[in-house]
C-alpha cells in the first residue's frame, strides 16, 4: 500500500487498514513504511535550470517621479518603458 502510494503517511494507511479488517497499530505501521530516497520534488536548481529561459527581470519596480507620474524600471535602472503612466489622468 505504501509503494502505490507514496504520499501517504502512516496514519492514513492504518485508517485504510483498519477499513480492511487489519488490526495493526499506527506505531506498527510507521515502523514498516518504505522511506523514499529522493527528494518529492524538483530542488530549486533543477527549477532554475528548467525555467532559464522563461523567466524575466526580478527586480522590477516602479518609481513615482516628482510630478505624481510612475516610471517602470528594472535592475539595471533602465526605463522599461519610455512614456509614463500618469496616474491621476493629467497630461
Amino acid at each position: 500500500m505504501c509503494a502505490s502510494n507514496p504520499t501517504w503517511g502512516a496514519p492514513r494507511i492504518h485508517g485504510e487498514l483498519l477499513k480492511l479488517g487489519i488490526d495493526v497499530s499506527q506505531t506498527t505501521v510507521s515502523k514498516y513504511i518504505v522511506r523514499r530516497r529522493n527528494p518529492p520534488c524538483q530542488t530549486w536548481r533543477a527549477f532554475l535550470d528548467n525555467h532559464i529561459k522563461q523567466l524575466v527581470s526580478i527586480d522590477f519596480f516602479v518609481v513615482p517621479t516628482i510630478d505624481f507620474k510612475l516610471m517602470f524600471q528594472d535592475f539595471p535602472r533602465r526605463t522599461i518603458n519610455d512614456s509614463l503612466f500618469d496616474p491621476l489622468g493629467q497630461a
